[in-house]
């Protein structure tokens, strides 16, 4: 089979494009629904910029309405709406590889598709770690400064004899955490969780296949009626005698998303002198992402300083603050035994 080079079939548009595709069509948190296009944040970064503004109006206070008379002076009180502001932040990046690793080989009937697919889903991957760092990040700001009303902890320490099923993922454990919403427990859509619990499941045989009629193919696995997404970004913390697991769960739009302006999104570059000379071609990459999870905004240390946002900054307490009520965010967290 023929080699084939990077450089023989590199056209800067079309792999931008099929790059771009790639990385939105791999991403499993946008196929799930969890995250959602936002025109208004689209709009926002559109002309450049780190920084977006969503405002956020607060529900109207359900009160007794008053009860009217015959009296000229009796004056009713009109009620308000207060709103707040969400301050979402873009978080421009780049990688670079060598394309003898991409280019060796590929299969000549498409060359281009096999690279952009492999780089689409790098940054796919990339795009669905933050979306869980900053999902940890908002766990963290929530058991920190909101009394952890959006978490169910049936974690235990101790050794894995003595584990129970009241500390594993169950259908209690997510009931319990879906009435942290209350009455709007019904907004949650998608269960997320390690490839370790995912197969515990399997083994109870709890999960139901969705296939396709058509191709006989594995769509989806829902669990109490919640399309289940696995991913082992998924936080595991060591314990003295047993990990602890973070499962999440998200309601549908959950995070917006929005693409930001790249200026060079991506382009090749020759070093002659590497190899003792042999040469070398690069290929790099670049991307400006939005995804904000709806209901909070970006503050404190360096997140909110710069345009960056590593996964350490997106995963801290201190980078996020909850601004609306806690129903009007589809989200709940489990910490569970393995």
């Amino acid at each position: 089979m023929a080699t084939v080079q990077l450089a023989d079939v590199y056209v800067p548009l079309t792999f931008n494009r099929r790059m771009q595709e790639a990385q939105i069509e791999q991403n499993a948190f946008l196929a799930s629904g969890i995250a959602a296009a936002d025109p208004v944040l689209a709009q926002q970064f559109a002309n450049g910029g780190t920084t977006g503004e969503l405002p956020q109006y607060n529900g109207i206070s359900i009160t007794e309405p008053n009860i009217g008379t015959d009296n000229p002076a009796t004056l009713a009180t009109p009620g308000k709406i207060s709103s707040k502001k969400q301050i979402a932040r873009s978080a421009s990046r780049n990688y670079h590889w060598s394309t003898m690793d991409l280019a060796r080989e590929l299969a000549i009937e498409d060359p281009m598709g096999a690279i952009t697919s492999r780089v689409g889903a790098f940054w796919a991957t990339d795009d669905e770690k933050r979306i869980i760092n900053s999902s940890v990040g908002v766990l963290a700001d929530n058991i920190a400064n909101d009394s952890s009303d959006m978490l169910k902890n049936i974690y235990s320490d101790v050794v894995v004899g003595s584990l129970t099923d009241a500390n594993r993922i169950s259908a209690d454990a997510i009931l319990d955490a879906l009435q942290t919403l209350g009455d709007k427990k019904s907004l949650i859509t998608v269960i997320a969780m390690h490839s370790v619990l995912h197969t515990k499941l399997q083994k109870l045989q709890l999960l139901v296949d969705n296939i396709n009629p058509v191709t006989g193919e594995l769509v989806s696995q829902t669990y109490l009626g919640k399309r289940v997404v696995v991913d082992d970004s998924l936080p595991v913390t060591a314990g003295t005698n047993s990990p602890k697991y973070t499962v999440a769960l998200y309601g549908a739009g959950l995070f917006s998303f929005a693409p930001a302006p790249v200026l060079t999104p991506s382009e090749i570059d020759r070093n002659p002198l590497a190899g003792n000379g042999s040469g070398e071609t690069i290929l790099s990459t670049r991307t400006n992402t939005v995804f904000h999870p709806n209901g909070f905004q970006c503050i404190g240390g360096a997140w909110a300083k710069s345009a960056a946002g590593t996964y350490t900054e997106l995963a801290a307490a201190t980078s996020w603050d909850r601004v609306v009520d806690r129903k009007n965010v589809p989200l709940a967290f489990i910490t569970c035994n393995g």
